[in-house]
C-alpha cells in the first residue's frame, strides 16, 4: 500500500480547503494519507517543529512518499538527511536556510520574532539530499521564494523535476497547482 505523508506550510493543518482536496485525490489514487501534525507556535524555534515531523516519520519507509508545502517543504528537507523516502514533493519550499535569511523583509522577521529567526541559522539546504523529488513553485509566489525553489532543485542530487505553477502565488488553493500534484501522484 502506498503511502503519503504530508507536512502543512506554517500554522495549517491538513483539515484545510487546499490539503483536503490534494487528500482526496491521494486517496483516489490509492494512497494511504499520513498527516504530519505540528503544533505551530509563533516565536518557538524551528528545532521543535523539526521534532514534531520526525516523531511521526519515524516509522515511515523507503517505500513511503511525502509532501511539504512551504515551511512544510523547509521541514523535510532538512529531515531528508535522517529519513529517507521513495519520492519527495516540495511545494513552495520556504526561503529561510542560513543563506536566504540575509534577503527576508525586516518586517517578516519581526513577525516571527528573534527566537524563530535566530533558530534557521543553523539550518543550510542539505548538500547532500537525494533521491527521486518534484520541485513545485508558483509563477507569483515572492522573488526569494522563486530563488530558493530554483537553488533546491539544482542542489538536489538524483532524479528530479521542477514544476511553474501558472498563476499560483504561496498558496496551494490554485487549481493549477492541485492539478500538477494530482499528475504526480498519478504517475507513483
Amino acid at each position: 500500500m502506498k503511502k503519503l505523508y504530508i507536512i502543512p506550510g506554517f500554522g495549517e493543518s491538513i483539515r484545510s480547503k487546499n490539503y483536503r482536496r490534494i487528500t482526496k485525490d491521494a486517496k483516489e489514487l490509492g494512497f494511504t494519507i499520513i498527516p504530519v501534525h505540528i503544533r505551530w507556535k509563533l516565536y518557538a524555534p524551528m528545532s521543535d517543529f523539526m521534532r514534531q515531523a520526525q516523531e511521526t516519520i519515524s516509522s515511515a519507509t523507503t517505500e513511503d512518499y511525502i509532501l511539504g508545502f512551504s515551511f512544510g517543504a523547509y521541514i523535510m528537507t532538512v529531515l531528508a538527511l535522517k529519513k529517507k523516502f521513495k519520492g519527495y514533493i516540495f511545494c513552495s519550499i520556504s526561503p529561510y536556510f542560513k543563506d536566504d535569511l540575509q534577503y527576508i523583509p525586516e518586517k517578516t522577521k519581526e513577525y516571527f520574532g528573534k527566537i524563530f529567526m535566530g533558530s534557521l541559522k543553523k539550518y543550510s539546504f542539505p548538500k547532500r539530499s537525494s533521491g527521486r523529488a518534484w520541485f513545485f513553485i508558483g509563477d507569483k509566489d515572492w522573488d526569494i521564494a522563486i530563488q530558493r525553489a530554483h537553488k533546491a532543485y539544482k542542489a538536489w542530487r538524483g532524479r528530479k523535476n521542477i514544476y511553474i505553477v501558472k498563476g499560483a502565488g504561496h498558496e496551494l488553493l490554485n487549481k493549477n497547482y492541485v492539478k500538477q500534484i494530482k499528475t504526480i501522484l498519478k504517475m507513483l
